[in-house]
């Protein structure tokens, strides 16, 4: 999912119109969509503005091209290179993706998945809706920056 189409889905999560955020950031309503669009592309002050409107990171709008089943491998395998703990396992239904616990990273991973876990759970047992289920993507879940960064 490009930049754009991910400034679309956090507005309309958010009930904005294109109108609201572009006033709330000093923009058009016509830069707004061409955003959107994916036409053009906000550069880094934009898209930490559009972020601040929206209440979410700037991370959350950000393109991580991942598109094929190649892209999420390589991002995988720089995951498990970066020091991130992430390796596949084997299990009784197949491979999985799992966190080596003694990785130098993998304390801040293994928290930041419980609490993707905890969401999801409370998502699938009608705790939270999709919608907030998706302002917590949008701000992974209240991890400040300086733990987001942390964990990169």
């Amino acid at each position: 999912m490009g930049t754009g189409e991910r400034i679309r889905k956090a507005r309309k999560t958010t009930g904005m119109t294109q109108q609201q955020l572009a006033d709330a950031i000093g923009k058009t309503k016509s830069a707004i969509a061409n955003y959107e669009k994916g036409d053009r592309t906000p550069d880094e002050a934009t898209i930490a503005d559009i972020a601040g409107a929206l209440g979410i990171l700037p991370e959350s709008l950000r393109d991580r091209g991942l598109e094929t089943v190649v892209d999420v491998l390589d991002a995988l395998l720089t995951m498990e290179e970066a020091g991130f703990g992430v390796e596949p396992a084997e299990t009784k239904n197949g491979v999985v993706i799992a966190v080596d616990p003694n990785a130098p990273h993998a304390p801040k991973m293994a928290m930041a998945l419980e609490k993707w876990n905890e969401q999801r759970k409370a998502l699938k047992g009608g705790d939270i809706s999709q919608v907030e289920y998706a302002l917590w993507r949008g701000d992974f879940g209240g991890i400040d920056e300086d733990e987001a960064g942390e964990m990169r």
